[in-house]
């Protein structure tokens, strides 16, 4: 039963994602109309904002259009702690979707020589994700094989905050700003 709901998950994601490629209608999306829907939503905007980036990023949608639309609704240091707490929320849902869909198939099927470096994600697990993010940052295959692996759910929560940090900061600050200057 637990497999079959996975593959109902899997294929009404994808069927999802074809949906809304085939109707159009994220061709109405605009940063326009990301900040009138974020503003006009009012104290509910940073809420609807950091679910919207949660549940969208793990399933492919950039973290930087996120980043950036916040640098573009909210003030700097608000758009910072948004941004973040997305993008971390983001991580533990690309986390935990990976791990309930395909771990115990992953482990079954890793090859032996990979089984050490495995092993060695679980005991390391803080320094590698860390190391990763910052070099990697949001990648998607990164985020879903970290959670088929060994690594475990702390270590990868704490290390992915502090890894996306820095690059986030930077969108934040310096992105926002120059989304401004281009605009004129």
């Amino acid at each position: 039963m637990r497999r079959w709901a996975r593959v109902a998950v899997g294929v009404l994601a994808l069927a999802l994602v074809v949906g809304l490629l085939l109707s159009g209608a994220h061709t109405s999306i605009s940063p326009a109309a990301i900040r009138e829907w974020l503003v006009s939503s009012g104290p509910r905007g940073p809420l609807l904002f950091v679910a919207a980036f949660a549940l969208l990023q793990p399933w492919g949608l950039s973290a930087h259009v996120f980043i950036l639309a916040s640098a573009l609704v909210w003030s700097p240091p608000v758009a910072l702690a948004l941004s973040l707490s997305g993008a971390v929320v983001a991580s533990a849902v690309a986390f935990w979707l990976a791990r309930w869909m395909g771990y115990e198939w992953v482990q079954s099927k890793l090859p032996a020589r990979l089984h050490r470096w495995d092993e060695r994600l679980g005991t390391h697990g803080f320094r590698t994700v860390l190391l990763m993010r910052l070099t990697l940052f949001t990648f998607g295959p990164m985020q879903l094989m970290l959670g088929v692996s060994k690594v475990r759910f702390a270590p990868y929560l704490a290390a992915s905050a502090i890894g996306l940090l820095p690059m986030i900061a930077l969108e934040t600050f310096l992105g926002g700003g120059l989304v401004d200057w281009l605009r004129g």
